[in-house]
């Protein structure tokens, strides 16, 4: 059985291309615009990781993962956050705060960003 992901980012153009890479490699993808739609969809779907951009309207992805981590049933859901952003000290405390298992780079190459999901997935 596929591992599942969800890919939440409220740029459709960026949301179709990490779904053609992920399921290029074999991966069943789950997709949301924003950071409500993807708390709905995490009370219907099962997925293995989640994929949050860091920057959204309405609902920013730290918003996002902490309702996510509200979620007795979700409190350990592996998490991981696209961004365009690096992120400093400060940053990667936030990180860790929100039990967030990576934080990808948007630029990162293909190959990169496959063995990151792969290593998370482990």
């Amino acid at each position: 059985m596929p591992k599942r992901i969800m890919i939440v980012d409220d740029e459709p153009d960026t949301v179709e291309s990490f779904k053609t890479v992920l399921e290029n490699e074999g991966f069943d993808i789950v997709t949301a615009l924003s950071g409500r739609e993807c708390l709905d969809k995490l009370k219907k779907e099962k997925v293995d990781l989640t994929l949050i951009d860091f920057f959204m309207p309405e609902m920013s992805g730290r918003e996002t993962v902490e309702r996510i981590r509200e979620n007795p049933e979700l409190t350990d859901a592996k998490v991981a956050f696209l961004t365009v952003a690096g992120f400093r000290d400060k940053g990667r405390s936030i990180l860790e705060e929100l039990n967030v298992a990576d934080y990808i780079r948007k630029s990162i190459t293909i190959d990169e960003f496959i063995v990151r999901i792969k290593k998370m997935l482990e």
